[in-house]
């Protein structure tokens, strides 16, 4: 009867540790880090009434007869399982998304914890607030890395810490320079410039110019239309302007000769003759030794005007003639100095032996030149001096236009910009103002420039600018490079970029065989030497040349300044990067984690703290995402993982364990009642 009592009351004592379990984990449902409990149970030795027997060959054998003695608790586990992450947006929240622990130290001793709500202290350290144990982890060299054989130490963290400046060592280029665009030459021109219309020019009478009674250009003469009659007192002829002509007699002209030769043809034999004298001016001769008077009439105004001239008496007796208009046409290039005349038919009067001055500005540099006239120099002559004076390279070069003017085309660029172009001989006005040269068109450079910001070894900053200038050559560039303060640049400070015929980088050198951008600070630090990487020669990595509009840009450089760590920031394996003012990002430290081969046997220390125990074996250090398979969260808090739907149904359970052997209890004392009553 006894039995049973104790088996009752090793019931209701163990049952009242699983509530002891599960109250401790209810109460910490929203403790950071927390790890739940959970109690097994286990049966007591049993108390063998009977033992087994074996079977015989006439009987069978017997199983034993045996009473348990009651109930105990096998275990208590801790159960590791993951927890609800939270966010917080503190970057010293730290929660482990997977297996491991946190490594805190409290002097000699090691602890491990899965709470992860960490700060700074005054010294820098990263600590557990509500205890000081300081985090443990790998610190950084001055450059940044973590060499493999760090030992595991106290974070600290430098703050106050100055990242020392860096010089500029290279430079990255890249974008588009427009290979659509050429430079432009300066383009001069003088005004109209006429020669002497010659028997034989046979020159097109519509746009002769008329100097003398017209003034003025002959224009509107109409094929089949506009006419010119001659009389002589007796016979009257009318001739026909037509846009060709190929014979004498059909009444038909075009040029002067044509319209001189139908005249003579009708009345050279019998009255008067007409010729082109050395001035332009048809000269009307009397041939019959009797005077005629001559009367010239046109349909055309200018015509009209310019052959009225002509209209009078002619007599060979008296040596009396008339004559027309001085006619000029748009001088050619085979047309002499000495037959040129200005915009209105008046002669420059240039004659074998005058000296033409040649005066001009070329790329901001004075150019002179002198040239002698002689009697069979032509305007192409001219040109070709000029040319030579001038230094053009490019064609056209120096040229006559179509109305006889002489233009200058000079070589692209503004480098080659012309101006200030004067020809001039002592005491001819008339050809000195002829050739004014009026700019017709500016020398425009093709340009792109791109600036960047360097630095030096004290970290002082410096602007450099790379400016692409396009060249008359097909797909080539030329680049200068500068500077806008107290900087030298001592060497490699200009060259010439080339490209494929697809766009692609052909080629990029430096003027002199140098290979890097040199450039003296001039305040103290070592000399900058500069590396300018413009893509890879071939691909399209870098500057190319497309028909499209230049945005090449310098977008990087590897200097930068001194800087104060500002801020810091911690990355999924625990690397702790420190942010400075001047834009340096730097590894300051990694935290470690630790995993044990059966978690389950750590000792709970409180804290939410843990020490390892014989039968967790030893701390596996490592890092996060490296040897040990987890990710530190930052700025998230890892919650508890108690289950409060469990743990009330576990509270339930437990509560009938307790009532039932309770009644265990109760039942057996009313039994040994009764077994007391039997002496009455």
């Amino acid at each position: 009867m006894m039995r049973s009592l104790f088996a009752g009351v090793s019931g209701l004592r163990n049952n009242q540790i699983r509530m002891d379990v599960i109250g401790n984990n209810i109460a910490n449902v929203n403790t950071v880090g927390f790890k739940a409990g959970r109690v097994n149970f286990k049966e007591l030795l049993a108390l063998t009434l009977r033992g087994a027997t074996r079977p015989t060959a006439t009987q069978g054998g017997t199983d034993p007869i045996q009473i348990g003695l009651g109930m105990g608790v096998a275990t208590i586990d801790t159960l590791f399982s993951q927890g609800n992450l939270e966010t917080t947006g503190k970057i010293t929240d730290l929660a482990i998304d997977g297996s491991g622990f946190f490594i805190l130290r409290s002097g000699k001793t090691r602890y491990y914890t899965r709470a992860g709500a960490f700060s700074f202290d005054s010294d820098g350290r990263l600590v557990d607030p509500a205890s000081g144990w300081v985090v443990q982890g790998k610190m950084a060299d001055d450059t940044g890395n973590i060499p493999s054989s760090s030992v595991i130490e106290d974070i600290v963290l430098p703050f106050g810490q100055k990242a020392p400046a860096r010089a500029t060592t290279k430079i990255e280029f890249t974008g588009n320079l427009d290979g659509s665009q050429v430079p432009i030459p300066s383009i001069l021109d003088t005004g109209v410039i006429l020669a002497v219309e010659k028997a034989g020019d046979d020159s097109d009478a519509n746009g002769l110019y008329a100097n003398g009674q017209a003034n003025s250009y002959i224009t509107g003469l109409v094929p089949g239309v506009s006419t010119i009659t001659v009389n002589d007192g007796t016979t009257e002829k009318t001739y026909t302007y037509v846009s060709k002509d190929g014979s004498v007699g059909n009444g038909q002209f075009n040029s002067l000769d044509d319209l001189i030769a139908e005249i003579n043809n009708d009345f050279a034999a019998t009255s008067f003759r007409a010729d082109l004298d050395s001035e332009g001016a048809i000269v009307m001769t009397d041939t019959s030794g009797s005077p005629h008077t001559l009367k010239f009439t046109s349909n055309n105004p200018v015509l009209q005007t310019a052959f009225a001239a002509a209209n009078g008496e002619v007599d060979s007796s008296n040596n009396i003639t008339t004559k027309t208009d001085q006619f000029s046409r748009y001088a050619k290039e085979d047309e002499l100095l000495i037959n040129l005349r200005n915009s209105i038919g008046t002669s420059m009067g240039l004659a074998a032996g005058d000296v033409i001055d040649v005066s001009a500005v070329v790329g901001g540099e004075s150019k002179s030149g002198s040239i002698t006239v002689t009697s069979t120099m032509t305007l192409e002559d001219l040109t070709q001096e000029l040319n030579t004076i001038l230094g053009i390279e490019s064609l056209p070069g120096v040229t006559i236009d179509a109305d006889g003017s002489i233009k200058i085309q000079g070589d692209p660029g503004e480098d080659n910009a012309i101006s200030s172009v004067a020809l001039r001989v002592a005491s001819k006005t008339t050809f000195n103002t002829a050739m004014s040269f009026v700019v017709e068109q500016e020398a425009k450079d093709v340009v792109h420039s791109a600036s960047i910001t360097v630095f030096d070894a004290l970290g002082e900053e410096h602007v450099i600018t790379l400016t692409f200038k396009k060249t008359p050559v097909r797909n080539q560039w030329t680049w200068t490079a500068s500077t806008n303060g107290n900087e030298i640049i001592s060497s490699g400070s200009s060259g010439k970029i080339t490209f494929n015929s697809d766009g692609s980088l052909n080629s990029f050198t430096f003027d002199n065989g140098l290979t890097t951008l040199k450039i003296d600070p001039n305040n103290g630090a070592d000399i900058m030497d500069i590396t300018l990487d413009v893509g890879t020669l071939g691909s399209f990595d870098g500057i190319t040349q497309f028909a499209s509009a230049s945005t090449a840009v310098a977008r990087s450089q590897d200097g930068y300044g001194n800087g104060d760590l500002e801020n810091i920031s911690i990355d999924r394996s625990g690397k702790i990067t420190g942010v400075f003012s001047n834009g340096v990002t730097k590894t300051l430290a990694q935290i470690s984690l630790a995993t044990f081969n059966n978690p389950g046997g750590l000792v709970r220390v409180g804290g939410n703290a843990y020490l390892p125990s014989g039968n967790s074996g030893v701390a596996i250090i490592g890092q996060a995402g490296e040897s040990i398979q987890a990710e530190i969260i930052p700025g998230t808090l890892e919650m508890s993982n108690v289950d409060l739907a469990q743990e009330f149904t576990n509270m339930i359970i437990a509560q009938r364990g307790f009532q039932a052997n309770s009644r265990v209890i109760t039942t057996s004392d009313e039994m040994l009642t009764e077994l007391v009553n039997l002496k009455r």
